[in-house]
C-alpha cells in the first residue's frame, strides 16, 4: 500500500483474521527480534509463513506522544493481586510480580519499538559460560552477530552532531568516579539512523530528530526496529501478518502431524464476552517458531504443558531480569541534563544545545572485571515525556533516597528548582536537571515464571535486596551526590514492594541447555519433551522457541543483539534441517508496500487498524467510506440423532444428551455499502464453534464464510433470513459446513416478543464439508437451535464498532481531527442502525401495499419438453387455447385451471418444480387449456355463465383424444374449472374421461367463513348494480385517491393469522374477490411478487353465479336451478374413478365441499371408485403452485 511520510499516511502490511488461511508451513508467534528473524528467514526460503502478533500495527507517526494517548495504551497485569487493567493489546505492558517487575512492548515489531536501541554483543566470558549448550559454546555466535548487525546497523552517536547534555553529564560523573570508570566510558552503538536512506530491508529511514521519545515510540522514522527491517522483509518475501492475535497455547495433532496454534483475536468487543477465554481460534502449521518475548513465550509453553503437551519440568525456571537496575539522579547542581523526551513538541524549534537525543548514547562498560558476576554496564537514559507528570510525585514518595550535602543557600536554590518544575513543566527546574540511569548486570537467574489464575506470574524473591544490588546502588548514589543531586532508586525499590526491581530485559524461562534435565530447549531452539530418563534429549519436531526466553543467564549488557544472533543461528539450522535454502539476496531498491516484491501478488484487504478507536489510524486507501463490526455469542443444543429438518426435535435430543453448541463470531463489513446496498448483503465472518459432538477443540471458522443480513428467502413470502454460512475446520483436519439462519417474517407482526425471538434464534444444520471415509460431502451430521441471550446481546451492543475512512492529510488540530473522525463514524453507525431497524420494522408493522410492476422474481428452468400451443373452437362458438408437452406414452393428462387464472398455475416458471415439469419428468403426455374465464382469453372480460365453460372443457377433451388417439383420458380440474367440468359430466356434455382429480370443489361448493359472510351480505350484487362494476381486475394499478385508499384499507382485510398479511395488492384484491387463495408459507417470494402474471380478473356474472352456488351448497345453472347434482346423473355419468383433494387451510371453499362430494358419490355408486385426500397446511391454489407443490403431485 502506498504511503507518504510527509502527508502522514502509513503502510499497512497486516491482514485481518478472517483472511487467515487454515494452514501454513510455518507459523511465527510474535514480531520482536527473535520472531522477526524467524519470519524473515523462513519467508526467504519461499515457504508459506504466517506471523501472529498480539499487538496492533503501528508505524512511525502513529506512536503516542502525549500523556493521555500514552496512558490509554498501558496494560497492567498483577496476578498476585488478581488485578488487570488497560487494553489487552496495549502498546505498553507492565507486569507487577513478586519483587521482580517487568515492562515490555506489544505491537508489530514488539519491544524493539520501545527499547533504548543499544546494540552490544555479550562479552566472551559470558558467551563461554557452562550454562550454554555445548554446540553453541563451541561454535560461538560471531557470524550471527555479524548477520544481525548487517540488518540492524547499530552505530554510535556522531561526534559532529549536537552536544547532548545528558551525555556530557554522564561523562562528568564518570570522571569524578576515577580512572577505573572513566577509562570505560564511551559512546555505545545504537540502532538509530543519523542519515537518510534505505535500510537493509529496503525501507526508507530518516535521520534522528533527537526527540528522546524512544521508550514510547519514535515517530520520525529513525529508529531501526524489527518492523522496518526483519518484519518488513518477511512481508516483502510473502509472509502474511496478522495482528491482535494473542497466542494462548499450542497442541500437536498426532493424526495429521501438524501443530495447532491457538490464539485469541483481540478484536474490539470480543473481550467483553465470557467466551473470549474459552473459544480460541487456531491455525495449523508444520513448524511453529514461538517468539512472543520472554514472558509471552514462556506463558505459551507453560499453558501448553498444562493442557497436556509434554515439556521439560524446567519450563518457567532460570528466569532473569538481566540484572537490570533503574534509578535516577534528581535535581543535579552541576548542570542541566535535558533527559526527558520532548513528546509532541517540535524538536526543530529547540536550539541544538537543548536537543534531548536518542534514549541512550553513552556507556560505562565495566565488563572488564575478571569475575563474570561482577561485570555490568551503566548507561544514561531518557524518561518518556508521557511519564513526567508522575516523576515529581515518585521522587517525593520513594524512600531510601540518598541526599547530597547542601548548604542553606544551595538548599533554597534546589527547592526553587523543584517549584519551577512543578509550575513550569519538565524542561525547566529540577526535572530538567535529572538523570536516568540504567544498569545491566548479572543476577542469579533464580526467578520463576508460572501460571496463576491462568495468567503469567513473575516471582524472584530477594532479587532487589542482594549485596550486589546494594553495591551498584551505592555506585549510582556516589555519581549523583558528587553532582549535587538526590539519588532516587527505582519506583519498586521500596519496603512495601520488598525492594523489588523492574526490568526491561526479561530473559529465560525456556532456557537452552544440553538436555531436558537442565533446560527447556536445545541449542536449535527445539523444545524438549522430557526432563529426565533416556528421552531427556528428545525434542518436539517443528516446535521452536526463538527469543529471549532461551537465553540461559543474565548477559550483563543490553540483550537484543544477542537474542537476534541466537535467532539467526536457529533459523539457519531449522532451514538446513529441512533442506530449505534461505535466499541471501540483498535488497537494493525501496520496498513497495502495495505488493510484496519477492512473493506472488495476491489481493490484500488492508484493515489491521481500521477497528481501533484512534482517528490517526484510519486509512486513506480503502475504497469504502467506512464499515462496521460486531461480535455475537449464541448458545444452545445440537442433536446428532435427528437428521430430518425438525430443528425442535433435534434440539430436544441434544438437550437430553447434554450436547451443547456455542458459537462466538465476529462479523465485519469493511465497506458498509456491501452490507446494506448490494443484493448479497454479505459481510466477512470469523470466529469459532464449540461442540464436543464434532471436535474436542473449538472448530475454526475459515475463509469463505459469509454472513448475510436480511437476505431474501426465495422459498417463502415476505421472509428474510440472517444467514450464517460457515466453513469449519477441526484441529484434526476434518471439515464441516455450518448453515444457520434466523427467520424474520410476518409472524412477528405487532409482537415485540416474536421480533426478539426471530432475531435471536438461529436454526443450525452441520454437514460434512468434504468426503472423508464413508462420509460423503453434504451428509448431514446434526441440527440444533441456538439462542442469543440478553446479557450477550448487551455485550454485542456495547462492543459494536464503526469506523469511517477519511483522508489523513487534512491539516487539523488533533482534537478537531478526532472530532471529525467521531462524527464520521457516528454517521456510519446511524446508517447501519437505520437499515437494520427499517428491515425489522417491515416485518413488525402492517405493510404498505405494492402494486404490480414491483417484481423481485426470478425465473426457474422449466421442463425441457417442447411446449406446443394452438387455438381450438367450442360448440357454442367460442374458442380455447390448448397447450401440450409430450414427454412420453403415459397419460394423457388434461389440466383445467379455475377462474381468473391460466394454465400457468400448473406450469409457472416462478417455482423450482411446477406440476407440468413434475409430470413430464415422469414421461407423461400433458395437455392444458386456457378457457373463457382465463385472463389470457379475450372473452374473459365479458359476462360469462359458468356452465358455458363446460363447452370449453368438452373441446379440450376432444382435442386431447384426437391428438393422442386415446378413448379415455385423465383430467386434473381445479376450482371453477372443476365446477364447469362436473356440470358437463352431469348433463352428458363431456365424455371420454377415465379418471378425474377434482381440486378443492366439484358439486357442492361450501364457502369458507369469510366468503360465507360476504355471500350473505350480497356484496357482489351491490358492487355490480350500485357501482356499475362488471369486471373486477385484481391486477389494476390505482387510478385515483379512492382506489389508493381502498387498497391501503385492504391491509386490514381479515385473512387469518398475521403471517398471512402481506404487501401485495394482487394478493389482497384477489382475497376480496375469492377469499385467501393460498397459505403464504407455501409461496416463494418470486411467485408472490409476480402474482399479476398468473391471476387476472373475474366478470360479475361468473362471480355472482359462484356465490349463489355457495349459498345453495350445490351446482346451479344460470337460472339458479339445481339441475345437475342428482343420483341418476351420478349413476349414469360419474361411475368411474374420481379423486378429491383439498387444502386444510383453504379460505375459499370449506373442507365440507369435497367431503360432501366424496360421500355423495360413495352413497350413490359405492366406495370403490372414489378417494379423497386432505393436504395439511395447504390452501386453495398453493396445492398447484406452492414452492413444494410437486409433493402434492407425488401423493396424486
Amino acid at each position: 500500500m502506498s504511503f507518504s511520510q510527509q502527508e502522514g499516511t502509513y503502510p499497512r502490511i497486516g491482514l485481518s483474521v478472517p483472511q487467515m488461511k487454515p494452514f501454513y508451513e510455518v507459523v511465527v508467534v510474535g514480531s520482536g527480534y527473535g520472531a522477526g528473524v524467524a519470519a524473515c528467514r523462513m519467508a526467504r526460503t519461499g515457504h508459506s509463513v504466517a506471523v501472529l502478533e498480539k499487538g496492533v500495527e503501528r508505524w512511525p507517526g502513529e506512536f503516542p506522544e502525549g500523556v493521555d494517548d500514552a496512558t490509554s495504551e498501558v496494560h497492567v497485569s498483577a496476578p498476585d493481586q488478581t488485578f488487570e487493567s488497560g487494553k489487552r493489546n496495549g502498546l505498553y505492558h507492565l507486569y507487577i510480580g513478586d519483587e521482580q517487575n517487568a515492562f515490555v512492548g506489544e505491537g508489530l515489531g514488539g519491544t524493539s519499538h520501545l527499547n533504548a536501541n543499544v546494540g552490544l554483543r555479550m562479552d566472551d566470558l559470558t558467551e563461554h559460560m557452562d550454562v550454554w549448550p555445548q554446540e553453541l559454546r563451541g561454535e560461538g555466535l560471531s557470524k550471527y552477530y555479524d548477520r544481525a548487525e548487517q540488518m540492524l546497523r547499530p552505530n554510535k552517536y556522531p561526534e559532529d552532531w549536537p552536544k547532548l547534555k545528558k551525555l556530557s553529564t554522564l561523562e562528568r560523573q564518570v570522571h569524578r568516579l576515577g580512572p577505573e570508570y572513566s577509562n570505560q566510558f564511551g559512546r555505545t552503538p545504537i540502532t538509530v539512523s543519523f542519515d537518510y536512506g534505505l535500510n537493509a530491508a529496503g525501507v526508507s529511514q530518516n535521520a534522528s530528530t533527537l526527540t528522546g521519545n524512544d521508550c514510547t515510540g519514535i515517530n520520525d522514522w529513525s529508529k531501526t526496529t524489527t518492523l522496518v527491517t526483519y518484519i518488513a522483509d518477511a512481508w516483502n518475501h510473502g509472509a502474511e501478518i496478522f495482528c491482535s492475535c494473542e497466542v494462548t497455547h499450542v497442541k500437536y495433532i498426532e493424526s495429521t502431524k501438524n501443530w495447532a496454534v491457538f490464539f485469541r483475536w483481540l478484536q474490539p468487543g470480543r473481550q467483553d464476552f465470557d467466551e473470549f477465554a474459552t473459544h480460541p481460534f487456531f491455525v495449523l502449521a508444520n513448524d511453529v517458531f514461538i517468539g512472543a518475548g520472554t514472558l509471552g513465550s514462556t506463558e505459551i509453553i507453560l499453558r501448553s504443558k498444562a493442557m497436556g503437551l509434554p515439556v521439560s519440568d524446567n519450563v518457567g525456571r532460570s528466569y532473569s531480569g538481566n540484572g537490570d537496575i533503574l534509578a535516577f539522579g534528581y535535581n543535579l547542581t552541576d548542570g542541566e541534563c535535558n533527559a526527558i523526551g520532548v513528546g509532541s513538541n517540535d524538536p526543530a524549534k529547540r536550539p541544538d544545545t537543548e536537543q534531548v537525543g536518542p534514549c541512550i548514547t553513552g556507556i560505562i562498560d565495566m565488563r572488564n572485571n575478571p569475575e563474570l558476576l561482577r561485570r555490568y554496564v551503566i548507561e544514561e537514559g531518557v524518561a518518556p515525556f508521557a511519564v513526567w507528570p508522575f516523576l515529581q510525585a515518585m521522587f517525593d514518595l520513594t524512600p531510601q533516597k540518598v541526599q547530597p550535602y547542601r548548604g542553606p543557600i544551595q538548599a533554597i536554590v534546589a527547592k526553587a528548582r523543584e517549584i519551577q518544575s512543578r509550575v513550569g513543566g519538565p524542561f525547566v527546574g529540577a526535572l530538567h536537571r535529572t538523570m536516568m540511569y540504567l544498569i545491566m548486570s548479572h543476577d542469579d537467574n533464580q526467578g520463576i515464571l508460572s501460571l496463576q489464575n491462568n495468567k503469567l506470574r513473575i516471582a524472584f524473591g530477594g532479587v532487589g535486596d542482594t549485596a550486589r544490588v546494594h553495591e551498584l546502588h551505592e555506585t549510582l548514589a556516589r555519581m549523583t551526590v558528587q553532582s549535587g543531586g538526590t539519588f532516587v532508586p527505582g519506583p519498586f525499590h521500596t519496603p512495601i514492594a520488598h525492594n523489588g526491581l523492574i526490568t526491561v530485559h526479561s530473559i529465560g524461562g525456556c532456557v537452552m541447555a544440553d538436555d531436558g534435565k537442565s533446560g527447556v530447549t536445545n541449542h536449535k531452539g527445539q523444545v524438549f519433551k522430557y526432563s529426565d530418563g533416556n528421552k531427556k534429549t528428545e525434542v518436539h519436531t517443528g516446535l521452536y522457541v526463538v527469543d529471549g526466553a532461551v537465553i540461559p543467564a543474565a548477559l550483563g549488557v543490553n540483550p537484543f543483539l544477542t537474542i537476534t544472533a541466537v535467532a539467526e543461528r536457529m533459523a539457519e539450522l531449522a532451514a538446513r534441517d529441512r533442506g530449505w535454502v534461505i535466499n541471501p539476496h540483498i535488497v537494493t531498491r525501496e520496498i513497495n508496500f502495495k505488493a510484496p516484491a519477492f512473493a506472488p501478488s495476491k489481493p490484500v484487504l488492508q484493515v489491521a487498524n481500521d477497528l481501533q478507536a484512534n482517528s490517526s489510524w484510519s486509512l486513506t486507501t480503502l475504497p469504502s467510506k467506512g464499515g462496521i463490526a460486531f461480535s455475537e455469542v449464541m448458545k444452545g443444543y445440537f442433536g446428532t440423532d435427528v437428521l430430518s429438518e425438525d430443528y425442535h426435535t433435534a434440539e430436544c435430543q441434544g438437550r437430553a444428551s447434554s450436547t451443547t453448541m456455542d458459537v462466538f463470531l465476529t462479523i465485519i463489513a469493511y465497506d458498509l455499502r456491501t452490507l446494506v446496498s448490494l443484493d448479497d448483503h454479505s459481510a466477512d465472518i470469523a470466529g469459532t464453534v464449540s461442540c464436543r459432538a464434532l471436535s474436542e477443540d473449538p472448530l475454526l471458522v475459515c475463509a469463505g464464510s459469509r454472513f448475510r443480513l436480511f437476505s431474501r428467502d426465495l422459498s417463502h413470502v415476505s421472509t428474510e433470513n440472517l444467514a450464517y454460512d460457515l466453513n469449519l475446520l477441526a484441529t484434526d483436519g476434518s471439515k464441516y459446513k455450518f448453515e444457520g439462519h434466523k427467520i424474520v417474517d410476518r409472524t412477528a407482526m405487532l409482537n415485540a416478543a416474536l421480533v426478539w425471538k426471530a432475531t435471536t434464534t438461529l436454526y443450525v444444520t452441520v454437514s460434512v464439508g468434504e468426503d472423508k471415509g464413508h462420509l460423503k460431502a453434504g451428509t448431514v451430521l446434526g441440527r440444533g437451535i441456538l439462542h442469543l441471550g440478553v446479557s450477550d446481546f448487551i455485550r454485542e451492543l456495547t462492543g459494536f464498532a464503526a469506523w469511517a475512512n477519511l483522508p489523513e492529510n487534512v491539516n487539523l488540530p488533533p482534537r478537531l481531527a478526532r472530532l471529525r473522525q467521531q462524527l464520521a463514524s457516528f454517521k456510519i453507525s446511524a446508517q447501519f442502525v437505520t437499515y437494520f431497524a427499517a428491515n425489522v420494522a417491515e416485518h413488525f408493522l402492517p405493510p404498505m401495499l405494492q402494486y404490480p410492476g414491483y417484481s423481485k422474481g426470478i425465473v426457474y428452468a422449466s421442463t425441457s419438453t417442447t411446449h406446443e400451443q394452438w387455438n381450438a373452437p367450442t360448440k357454442d362458438g367460442g374458442h380455447i387455447r390448448m397447450h401440450r408437452w409430450n414427454a412420453g406414452k403415459k397419460g394423457p393428462i388434461l389440466l383445467v385451471p379455475g377462474a381468473s387464472v391460466t394454465y400457468e398455475i400448473f406450469g409457472t416458471h416462478l417455482i423450482p418444480t411446477n406440476f407440468v415439469t413434475f409430470l413430464t419428468d415422469r414421461g407423461y403426455d400433458v395437455f392444458a387449456l386456457d378457457h373463457r374465464l382465463s385472463p389470457t382469453i379475450r372473452a374473459s372480460t365479458g359476462q360469462i355463465a359458468v356452465e358455458s365453460v363446460r363447452f370449453d372443457v368438452e373441446a379440450a377433451v376432444a382435442e386431447t383424444k384426437q391428438s393422442t388417439g386415446c378413448t379415455n383420458i385423465s383430467a386434473v380440474v381445479h376450482c371453477a374449472g372443476s365446477v364447469a367440468t362436473f356440470m358437463g359430466l352431469l348433463d352428458g356434455t363431456i365424455s371420454g374421461l377415465g379418471h378425474v382429480v377434482a381440486s378443492q370443489v366439484a358439486m357442492h361448493p361450501v364457502a369458507a367463513t369469510v366468503n360465507w359472510v360476504k355471500a350473505h351480505l350480497y356484496l357482489a350484487p351491490i358492487v355490480n348494480r350500485v357501482f356499475g362494476v362488471d369486471y373486477l381486475d385484481v391486477r389494476s394499478a390505482p387510478h385515483g385517491l379512492i382506489e389508493v385508499a381502498v387498497d391501503q384499507a385492504l391491509r386490514l382485510y381479515p385473512v387469518g393469522q398475521f403471517s398471512e398479511i402481506c404487501g401485495s395488492t394482487v394478493c389482497h384484491r384477489s382475497s376480496l374477490c375469492f377469499g385467501l387463495l393460498w397459505h403464504h408459507d407455501n409461496l416463494n417470494d418470486a411467485l408472490h411478487s409476480n402474482l399479476d402474471k398468473i391471476i387476472g380478473g373475474v366478470n360479475m356474472t361468473t362471480l355472482r353465479q359462484l356465490i349463489d352456488m355457495t349459498i345453495q351448497k350445490e351446482l346451479l345453472n344460470d337460472k339458479r336451478e339445481k339441475v345437475y347434482v342428482t343420483a341418476n346423473n351420478a349413476r349414469k355419468y360419474l361411475n368411474f374413478p374420481i379423486s378429491f383433494i383439498h387444502g386444510d387451510k383453504n379460505q375459499t371453499y370449506n373442507l365440507e365441499s369435497t367431503d360432501a362430494d366424496y360421500n355423495f358419490l360413495r352413497d350413490v355408486n359405492g366406495p370403490d371408485l372414489y378417494r379423497r385426500k386432505v393436504f395439511q397446511d395447504y390452501g386453495h391454489l398453493d396445492t398447484w403452485f406452492g414452492v413444494e407443490a410437486y409433493k402434492v403431485g407425488i401423493k396424486i
